[in-house]
């Protein structure tokens, strides 16, 4: 089994330094991205990982525009630039001069390039499939360039997320505690389901547990609000309190929200054994 050492929350002070800092990059390629990585490389290589991610994503959403006008002027600096000799660095170049992802603009260039929105899906899967070598290449390169965006960067983040719940899992089993899983839970009709629903409540640090919800991330203020707002409050309506463990670690300020060791409770791993209290039903 995979151990963990159990993380304390992050000071605030330290949050907003690793904001800080990211807002002062001119790129958003692995290089960027590494720099950050080294500065704070005391922290967890998940937890920074995760934080960055977050951050590279929500400024996308802000400054990324899905227009035929954007696209069309991305293509006329691409066809500019692949004419020089030197052509290793074009979308890497071209996606920092315009701040935003390498796997974004070369989204953006199919775009200009193909009206059919599942050709341009699946030219990002796969790039040989494009014509033109130079911008298969560029593609390419665009995609494995970026730990964000892109099918890779996708079927990675589903991965971990994948990991975790399974790590759960096992964790579950080997403490002989039953659960239904969301596959379980959807034949039951619920259609918001945490990841686990303990078929006996246990008590954490004294704290009653009828659910686990599993998150392979870092959990902000941001992030830690859309899940309560979309997911946790409906699971406390419907199976009364859990706990959510953020696997990435967490911001010190979520314990001071009203919800949290009342709905439920934070954690950054599986409890230890001797904090868990099992409850049996008599026979």
């Amino acid at each position: 089994m995979l151990s963990q050492i159990e993380s304390k929350p992050m000071p605030y002070k330290l949050y907003l330094a690793i904001v800080e800092d990211f807002n002062k990059l001119t790129s958003f390629s692995r290089k960027a991205e590494n720099m950050i990585r080294k500065k704070y490389k005391d922290i967890p290589s998940t937890t920074i990982g995760s934080i960055i991610s977050m951050l590279v994503q929500r400024s996308m959403k802000l400054s990324y525009r899905k227009s035929p006008v954007i696209s069309s002027r991305y293509y006329d600096l691409y066809e500019n630039l692949i004419k020089k000799e030197d052509k290793s660095e074009v979308i890497i170049q071209l996606a920092d001069s315009q701040g935003i992802s390498p796997a974004l603009f070369v989204r953006s260039l199919l775009q200009n390039v193909y009206t059919d929105s599942t050709m341009v899906k699946k030219c990002l899967k796969d790039s040989t499939i494009i014509e033109n070598k130079d911008l298969a290449f560029q593609v390419f390169l665009g995609i494995m360039h970026d730990n964000q965006y892109g099918p890779y960067a996708d079927i990675i983040k589903q991965s971990i997320g994948l990991e975790y719940e399974l790590r759960l899992e096992q964790e579950l089993k080997t403490m002989n505690i039953t659960f239904s899983d969301e596959s379980i839970l959807r034949l039951r009709g619920y259609d918001k389901t945490p990841d686990f629903k303990l078929d006996v409540p246990i008590a954490v640090d004294g704290f009653v547990v009828n659910w686990i919800e599993s998150k392979a991330l870092f959990g902000d203020e941001e992030n830690h609000l859309g899940y309560l707002k979309e997911q946790l409050i409906c699971y406390w309506n419907r199976f009364g309190p859990g706990l959510v463990i953020y696997w990435f670690g967490y911001l010190e300020t979520l314990e001071n929200t009203p919800e949290v060791n009342s709905m439920f409770i934070l954690r950054t791993k599986f409890p230890s054994k001797d904090t868990i209290t099992q409850y049996k039903i008599d026979m």
